[in-house]
């Protein structure tokens, strides 16, 4: 056999080999197109089914309760404790801010009902009418030294339930 002949037949096998390879391509591509559209429909027959709707109506109306419940336990106190810490803690950073010549400041607090509770600080920048006292506040510094203080390695939530450290359990056990 000479090398034009082994070399045409070469091109043959691969030719034959390409077809075969594109027609199972071709086939899967079909079938992947009929198993979307099996799925579509039955997308689309669950989310106008009227159980579906009810289910949903049901799960919701759990989150609210969830949530009306969390938002109950709340204990006041302890929501007022926290605000106190967080406001005193704005209160000596803007202090220490001030005194270093910054021309920003702790403007807003966030509180998270988390427990433990989780608080956010947001900055914004001075206007010096904006930032004078006017006299009449209370430095939360003081309402704080008047709290109770929570024990080291106990965690408190909102609701006033108190954790110790041991109690806690971490999540990667």
């Amino acid at each position: 056999m000479s090398f034009l002949d082994k070399a045409r037949h070469a091109a043959e096998q691969a030719t034959s080999q390409a077809r075969a390879m594109a027609d199972q391509a071709r086939e899967a591509a079909g079938e992947g197109a009929q198993h979307a559209a099996e799925a579509a429909h039955r997308a689309q027959a669950t989310l106008s089914d009227p159980a579906t709707a009810d289910k949903a109506r049901a799960a919701l109306g759990r989150a609210r309760k969830g949530l009306a419940t969390a938002i109950d336990r709340i204990d006041p106190n302890v929501l007022a404790d926290v605000v106190i810490r967080a406001t005193a803690l704005q209160e000596r950073t803007n202090r220490a801010l001030r005194a270093k010549g910054s021309a920003y400041r702790i403007a807003e607090i966030s509180i998270g009902a988390s427990i433990p509770p989780s608080v956010t600080f947001a900055i914004h920048r001075i206007d010096d009418a904006d930032d004078r006292p006017t006299g009449q506040e209370v430095p939360a510094a003081e309402l704080a030294d008047g709290l109770a203080s929570t024990p080291v390695g106990e965690v408190q939530g909102l609701d006033g339930s108190r954790l110790s450290e041991s109690a806690v359990v971490d999540p990667g056990d």
